[in-house]
């Protein structure tokens, strides 16, 4: 065996066994003392009730639309490492009153060009100059006037989300499994994975993409999860460079957005699921804590990737959320 396909195999191993002795992962049994204890105060300060469909309570909004509305707006859609835009495409066909785009960062080679790349389309969004998703319909196209602009980030386009957010680029955020500082030291184990294991990624990588590839996906589900074939619904094509996937690992191990949390001044909207190994569920109540508008909706159960085979469930909590903040900041006249 490659050396670095050896310790690829060695960092799977250890984020699902040792999680607790090296932090690089949730242990469920600790982790979910962890959320008990410490999300108890945050969460019933600051989260939304859900239903038992995995969404804000049931209300007016919950059906479907069949074409785009001005009113609602544009998602700029940001993806996680090592994963193509296409993982949101049912969730995308699902809200059909938004105007999709999305930032391919996949061949960037620095951590600055990610975040550059997403700054730059928010940037021309916001300021309404016609942006080209491909996969865009006719009414898709960008209206004269600049709609509101969602910015909906997963895992490592979470972080861009937050920090973009912070400069004053967004309407409101989605955040998936998200986090503020990804790289934790072992005291904060349960919140994110140890500097060394992602810097032991990029040397695995550039010996045998494919294995720690594979093992980065594997830890993205439950054991449950795994069982049920979940993964099977990702998309298959990475879509990402090598030197894409190491800027990637060089940004997740250096961002770190904590201290601007409290400048974020849109409503946030935190899906993320409370067995999530990759970005632990202590990461959303970090950010839940420091963003002024936020709320949480826990997956409870749930792995990295809270919105897979729960498309219609996250459509339906996206719309619902955004439509009561809609209205909430425009009544309608009695």
């Amino acid at each position: 065996m490659e050396r670095g396909a050896e310790h690829g195999e060695k960092l799977s191993e250890e984020c699902s066994t040792i999680s607790a002795a090296r932090g690089l992962g949730h242990d469920t049994t600790r982790g979910d003392r962890y959320v008990a204890e410490l999300g108890a105060e945050q969460r019933a300060k600051h989260s939304t009730p859900i239903d038992t469909e995995f969404g804000l309570q049931p209300g007016k909004y919950t059906e479907r639309p069949g074409a785009y509305s001005e009113k609602s707006g544009s998602i700029l859609w940001l993806s996680g490492w090592s994963m193509p835009s296409a993982v949101f495409h049912d969730v995308r066909r699902k809200l059909p009153e938004f105007r999709h785009f999305y930032a391919d960062y996949g061949s960037a080679e620095s951590p600055e060009a990610i975040t550059e790349s997403a700054r730059r389309l928010a940037l021309s969004l916001r300021a309404g100059e016609p942006h080209g998703d491909p996969s865009s319909e006719p009414h898709e196209r960008a209206a004269p006037a600049p709609p509101p602009l969602l910015i909906a980030g997963w895992s490592l386009g979470g972080l861009v989300a937050l920090r973009l957010a912070s400069e004053g680029l967004a309407a409101g955020l989605v955040l998936f499994g998200a986090t503020a500082r990804f790289v934790r030291q072992p005291a904060e184990q349960q919140s994110g994975w140890a500097p060394a294991s992602v810097k032991a990624m990029i040397p695995a990588l550039r010996q045998d993409p494919d294995r720690v590839l594979q093992q980065f996906r594997r830890q993205m589900f439950t054991k449950e999860e795994r069982r049920d074939g979940l993964g099977a619904n990702l998309p298959e094509a990475s879509g990402w460079s090598v030197p894409g996937l190491i800027a990637g690992l060089e940004l997740l191990a250096a961002e770190d957005v904590r201290d601007v949390l409290p400048d974020i001044r849109c409503p946030v909207l935190l899906i993320h699921g409370t067995h999530d190994k990759i970005c632990p569920y202590g990461a959303a109540l970090e950010i839940l804590a420091g963003v002024p508008q936020a709320v949480l909706v826990e997956a409870a159960g749930c792995g990295h990737v809270p919105f897979l085979q729960k498309e219609r469930q996250t459509a339906e909590t996206i719309r619902s959320w955004w439509n009561d903040l809609s209205e909430r900041q425009n009544p309608a006249p009695v």
